[in-house]
């Protein structure tokens, strides 16, 4: 968030206004995503903002001669500390109220959050089976962090500018470019990096620092210089910052109605909201809009609370859920009321006192102390399990699978590949040395058919005397799988990317060795949009059966949909737990209708015999519910790990029901 400047808010009262406009915009997509899709380049109006402002302020002490970089970083501890040490505190209390997964993750956005690093740490989680964005209290404050590394940066190279001031708009113009090309190139290959990281969005706080810095300076050039002298005298000149300024206001208004979380973003898309606030910028109060509408005192309210504002809203709408409340419209308007109360409160009680106060060293020390001290009990949360210790051993099991998803047991970046992998990633033994396809089993799909593997492999070991087995075992047992890869003929648009190379890769081995039997498992789910026909995916499923049937495979198995919930099922069976002091065998509440159905739907598809058919629902669930538990020495395992992934456990059961469908 831009810093205010009692200097500049006098006189340019529209700057105020497009802060308001920004913060509602985040609020709006926050609250309500369906609403205003594009909301969330509020964020990126407000780094236009901040690089204008702060190079602006920085560009006038330097040619006063009194700049200083103690001075400056003064003034940003005192500008950003006091409201971020409240809500962090806020949140570090709130996390001993939630479950040991949410809290332990909580923790490292704390201590993430103290040193202005939050950026980075979501980019190093964010992956396949990483938690949703509505269970981290503290993922809006990756913009923090990528403008306070900035402003690590940039008060160095400014000084540096000045002595070549002639020059320095070129100057900051090829940083700008260099990021924005860094941002195109890496958009789509590297989506999560580019969209996190300070090199691909350095260039948005660029545009506000060039704005300002051509104001000052101009592009060094006699002739820019006499050019706008001649413009100026110019009669249309005077509609120009109306132009300006309405330009602007179609940029923005349009990154709001055609932007939407699966655009490739920032991309060329940043251009709509960056450009249109630096033409609003550029317009000044000379334009009606920035006089009349951008100046109103509603917009100003919300501009001069915007930082609190920023920082409350978005806890207040996490953890209600974390608590296991049903986020309902009430409730989201009393949770946005509540964070404009606070953010008021915040304002008046804590941040200007602070920043406006007596600004000694003691206080830039004793903020820097509470804020490490915030980091330090967030590293307590993080390597304590979040407190895991305090649960009792019966549910310790329940809560460590929530924790973090061990799929080592899937034979991740080996057999498993993640979202970004193609087929050479696969190793030699994804597919064991067999002389011809008799007795091989493929294991084909996404990650629900890499939840197989553990419980398959216990066949295999069976008839290969590694372990003892009951009843029927694999000869030779073959995995390819992929994250959001479906093992389809005809691949849907949410596959992953190289989704298309691994599948080819897999028809190029089965064509060489035909495997005497295909199990196809899917999130199958996870391809339809909500309210989709299933005929389609239905269709594509049996077309590629057929090609199977075609290269020769004797036997193929659809396996249908796995059980799923609507929320991680470790966290639903504490909670369960923490109500009535037990641990439930089954699970009814909470499960996914849609996966129910779309498994009824593929047996029926399957029903003339052209493949065998599983339900692993029809195996594991019944009026009580689906098999969530097992309890062993009065330790309960839970069988599935998020939402829908099975444990080993789980994986284990699972195949032990299906046997007699799945080997030979």
């Amino acid at each position: 968030m831009p810093p205010r400047s009692n200097s500049i808010s006098e006189h340019r009262s529209d700057i105020e206004g497009l802060r308001g406009v920004a913060v509602l915009a985040v609020l709006a997509v926050h609250a309500w995503p369906e609403l205003l899709r594009g909301g969330f380049v509020g964020v990126d109006i407000f780094f236009v903002l901040s690089g204008y402002l702060i190079t602006g302020l920085m560009w006038d002490a330097l040619a006063k001669g009194k700049f200083s970089l103690w001075d400056f970083y003064q003034r940003r501890v005192l500008r950003l500390f006091p409201a971020l040490c409240t809500v962090l505190l806020f949140c570090a209390l709130a996390a001993l109220f939630t479950f040991p997964s949410e809290a332990r993750q909580i923790g490292k956005h704390l201590a993430a959050s103290a040193v202005f690093s939050s950026n980075i740490a979501l980019w190093q989680e964010a992956g396949y089976f990483d938690a949703s964005s509505e269970s981290k209290p503290l993922l809006h404050l990756w913009s923090l962090g990528i403008e306070e590394q900035f402003y690590l940066l940039w008060p160095l190279a400014l000084p540096l500018l000045f002595r070549w001031r002639q020059h320095a708009f070129k100057l900051v113009m090829l940083l700008l470019l260099a990021s924005f090309v860094l941002n195109l190139i890496w958009v789509v290959p590297k989506a999560k990096g580019t969209f996190f990281l300070l090199p691909t969005r350095a260039w948005e706080l660029l545009v506000g620092a060039g704005l300002a810095t051509l104001q000052r300076h101009g592009s060094g050039s006699r002739g820019w210089v006499e050019l706008a002298r001649r413009w100026s005298l110019h009669p249309s000149a005077a509609r120009l910052p109306d132009v300006m300024a309405g330009t602007g206001v179609l940029m923005i208004t349009a990154a709001f109605a055609l932007l939407d979380k699966h655009s490739a973003y920032p991309g060329w898309w940043a251009l709509l909201p960056t450009l249109g606030t630096a033409l609003l910028l550029a317009a000044g109060m000379k334009a009606w809009f920035n006089r009349h509408v951008l100046s109103h005192n509603v917009l100003k309210f919300y501009g001069s609370i915007s930082y609190p504002l920023y920082l409350w809203h978005w806890p207040l709408l996490v953890f209600p859920l974390l608590l296991g409340f049903t986020m309902e419209n009430t409730l989201r308007v009393f949770v946005l009321v509540t964070s404009v109360a606070l953010a008021t409160l915040t304002t008046k009680y804590i941040e200007r006192p602070i920043r406006f106060g007596t600004r000694s060293p003691r206080t830039v020390a004793a903020l820097g102390s509470a804020l490490a001290c915030i980091g330090l009990s967030g590293l307590g949360l993080k390597w304590s399990d979040g407190l895991l210790s305090t649960y009792p051993p019966m549910v310790r099991e329940i809560a460590r699978a929530d924790l973090a998803f061990d799929y080592s047991d899937y034979r991740s970046q080996r057999c498993f590949l993640d979202l970004e992998h193609g087929p050479a990633a696969f190793t030699a033994e994804c597919w064991p040395t067999a002389k011809s396809g008799k007795g091989v089993t493929l294991l084909w799909g996404d990650s629900h058919a890499a939840s197989l593997y553990p419980g398959l492999a216990t066949l295999a070991d069976a008839k290969t005397g590694n372990a003892e087995g009951n009843g029927v075992a694999l000869e030779t047992l073959a995995q390819f799988t992929k994250a959001r890869c479906p093992p389809l003929d005809k691949l849907p648009a949410a596959a992953s990317r190289r989704c298309s190379e691994v599948n080819e890769h897999v028809w190029e081995r089965i064509a060489l060795v035909v495997p005497d039997t295909v199990i196809l498992a899917g999130y199958w789910s996870l391809y339809l949009n909500d309210g989709e026909p299933s005929e389609p995916l239905l269709s594509n499923i049996r077309n590629t059966v057929q090609r199977l049937k075609s290269a020769g495979v004797r036997q193929v198995v659809v396996m249908g949909h796995l059980p799923t919930w609507h929320e991680p099922l470790p966290r639903a069976l504490l909670r369960a737990w923490g109500r009535g002091g037990g641990v439930p065998e089954r699970m009814l509440q909470g499960l996914d209708a849609r996966a129910l159905q779309l498994d009824d739907d593929i047996r029926v598809a399957m029903s003339d015999g052209v493949a065998r058919f599983v339900s692993p629902i029809a195996l594991m669930c019944n009026a009580l519910g689906c098999l969530a538990t097992h309890t062993v020495n009065g330790i309960a395992q839970p069988l599935v790990h998020d939402a829908s992934h099975l444990t080993l456990a789980g994986s284990v059961a699972l195949v032990q029901l299906s046997q007699p469908w799945l080997a030979h």
